[in-house]
C-alpha cells in the first residue's frame, strides 16, 4: 500500500467507500475549506483507492500546524480491509497507522499536528510507538432504532420536565432555513463563553454547504423572539450536533432541550440509525448530552508538537 495526495476534482468514490464514509467526506462540505485543505488517498498495490484521510494546514506567527478542518470533528480516515482473520485486520490497521504517521514526518514538518481517528478505531499503539502523545475523548450517540415513547422515557427526569415546561409555556419550535437567526444564537454563545470562533467558516458552512439534502437546524420562539437553536448535519446514516446557542437574555430553561429533541426526532423520521452529539470534554456540557440517554463512545486525539509549542497554542 502507499500514501498520494489527491484534490476534490480526483475524489471519486466506489461503492463500497460510498457505504462506508460520512458527511464529513462531501466534496461539497470539504470545498469549504480550500486551500489550505490537503487530502491523501490511500491506494493498495493495483492502483485501487481503498480509502483517504485529510487534515487542514495553516500558519500562526510564522510556525504551521496541521488539525481536522474547522466544525469537523475527525480527520476523516476512511479505508476498506478486505482482512477476514481477526489478527489480519489488526495487522492491516496498524500499517495503515504506520503509512499515515510515515508520511506526516517525510512530508509536514510542522510545529503541532493533530490526528482525530473516528470512534470505530480503537488502535493507537502505532501512534504511541511513534511518540504521539494519545488522549481519549468521548461522544454520545443514541441509536434511533427505538420508539419515540422509548427516546422519551431515555432521557433524564430533568431533560423531560424541561420539554414539557417549555410545551406548556408556549415555546415554538420551527424548523429554520434563515441561517443568520442560527448564526446569531451561535455567535451569542461562544462569545458568553469566551471562546474563539471560527466565522468565516461558519459563514461557507451556512452558504457554500447546508441545504435540505444534508441538514436542519431548529429555532425556539418564544413570544416571537428566536432563542434558542440547534444545527445538524447528516449522511445516510448518522446525523451529528455540530452546533447550538441561545440568547441568555432572553433564555427559557427549555428551549435548548426542546430544540435538540426535535432534532432527534426530524434524525429519526429521516430512517437515521444514529444521532451523535459530537460530545465535549467539558464537564457541564457533557453532562447536558448525558442526560439525552446516549451511549457513551470514546474516541482518540493523537498529537505530536514541539515540546514548547504549549505556550504558544
Amino acid at each position: 500500500m502507499y500514501l498520494k495526495p489527491i484534490t476534490i476534482s480526483e475524489l471519486n468514490y466506489s461503492q463500497p467507500l460510498l457505504d462506508n464514509i460520512t458527511i464529513f467526506h462531501n466534496k461539497k462540505f470539504l470545498s469549504i475549506y480550500s486551500p489550505y485543505l490537503r487530502i491523501v488517498g490511500i491506494f493498495n498495490n493495483h492502483d485501487d483507492c481503498i480509502g483517504l484521510f485529510y487534515y487542514f494546514k495553516k500558519s500562526k506567527w510564522g510556525f504551521h500546524y496541521i488539525i481536522p478542518p474547522p466544525y469537523q470533528p475527525y480527520n476523516g480516515l476512511c479505508v476498506l480491509s478486505m482482512a477476514q482473520k481477526e489478527e489480519s485486520k489488526n495487522t492491516f490497521l496498524k500499517t495503515i497507522q504506520e503509512l499515515i504517521i510515515e508520511y506526516f514526518e517525510k512530508n509536514e514538518q510542522t510545529a503541532y499536528m493533530k490526528f482525530v481517528l473516528p470512534p470505530e478505531i480503537q488502535d493507537t499503539q502505532a501512534f504511541q510507538w511513534a511518540n504521539w502523545s494519545v488522549k481519549v475523548h468521548y461522544t454520545y450517540q443514541l441509536h434511533l432504532e427505538l420508539s419515540e415513547t422509548q427516546l422519551f422515557e431515555n432521557l433524564s427526569s430533568e431533560k423531560r420536565k424541561s420539554i414539557r415546561k417549555a410545551e406548556k409555556d408556549g415555546i415554538k419550535v420551527r424548523q429554520e432555513k434563515n441561517y443568520t437567526i442560527v448564526k446569531q444564537l451561535i455567535l451569542k454563545t461562544f462569545q458568553r463563553q469566551n471562546k474563539k470562533v471560527n466565522e468565516f467558516y461558519l459563514d461557507k458552512l451556512f452558504s457554500d454547504f447546508a441545504n435540505d439534502t444534508n441538514s436542519f437546524c431548529f429555532v425556539a420562539y418564544w413570544d416571537e423572539k428566536p432563542i434558542a437553536t440547534t444545527f445538524c448535519v447528516y449522511d445516510h446514516k448518522t446525523a451529528y450536533y455540530l452546533l447550538g446557542g441561545y440568547d441568555a437574555e432572553n433564555k427559557h430553561h427549555g428551549a435548548g432541550v426542546i430544540c435538540m429533541w426535535k432534532s432527534i426526532l426530524k434524525s429519526k423520521a429521516l430512517g437515521l440509525k444514529t444521532f451523535d452529539f459530537e460530545g465535549s470534554m467539558l464537564p457541564a456540557v457533557e453532562r447536558y448530552f448525558r442526560e439525552f440517554g446516549g451511549k457513551l463512545v470514546p474516541y482518540y486525539v493523537c498529537e505530536k508538537k514541539i515540546w514548547w509549542i504549549k505556550w504558544w497554542l
